[in-house]
């Protein structure tokens, strides 16, 4: 996995808090860049946080570039990593 110049760019400008990092890195190990998506319920869960917690966490990944967010499923939207951002080499 590496990031690229995008992501090493915003990461000199806008710093990760401790929560972002923890809830990033654990999205980087456990899905693939170009494909699966995880509900925000999902990873409340996987995390043991409070989803209200989580919220605002996803929501700066995404406002800073690192998450997508998808379409609407069921009742919450869905988001994927930004393969801008992050390249997985195999």
């Amino acid at each position: 996995m590496i990031l690229t110049d995008a992501a090493i760019s915003v990461l000199l400008t806008k710093p990760l808090s401790k929560a972002e990092s923890i809830a990033l890195w654990w999205l980087v190990a456990n899905l693939p860049v170009a494909g699966d998506v995880i509900s925000l319920a999902s990873l409340a869960e996987a995390l043991k946080v409070p989803r209200a917690r989580l919220s605002q966490t996803i929501k700066r990944l995404c406002e800073i570039g690192f998450l997508v967010r998808g379409t609407k499923i069921a009742l919450s939207y869905h988001y994927k990593l930004n393969p801008v951002f992050i390249r997985i080499l195999s």
